[in-house]
């Protein structure tokens, strides 16, 4: 979600939780799924049901709803570590 004025895509941390059979989804296809979803160099870390992704949305800034795997997704402003 760029801000007006920066002039780039802003990079975002998503904590993605996956259960039942998408527990064993590679990371490649959680970040494919996110791609679909607009977002952009995506890349995901972790395995099992806790993942963690950080992706660039390229858009302007907006508001949607978002799928009940992302419990939480923030600013990127620090190196993330996947939790444990």
């Amino acid at each position: 979600m760029r801000r007006k004025g920066r002039g780039a895509a802003w990079p975002y941390v998503a904590r993605i939780s996956l259960s039942g059979f998408n527990r064993f989804a590679t990371n490649r296809m959680v970040a494919a799924k996110l791609q679909d979803g607009g977002f952009t160099n995506v890349q995901v870390e972790g395995s099992g049901g806790i993942r963690l992704a950080i992706g660039f949305w390229p858009g302007d800034d907006a508001t949607a709803e978002q799928p009940v795997e992302i419990v939480d997704i923030v600013e990127k402003d620090s190196e993330p570590e996947i939790p444990t």
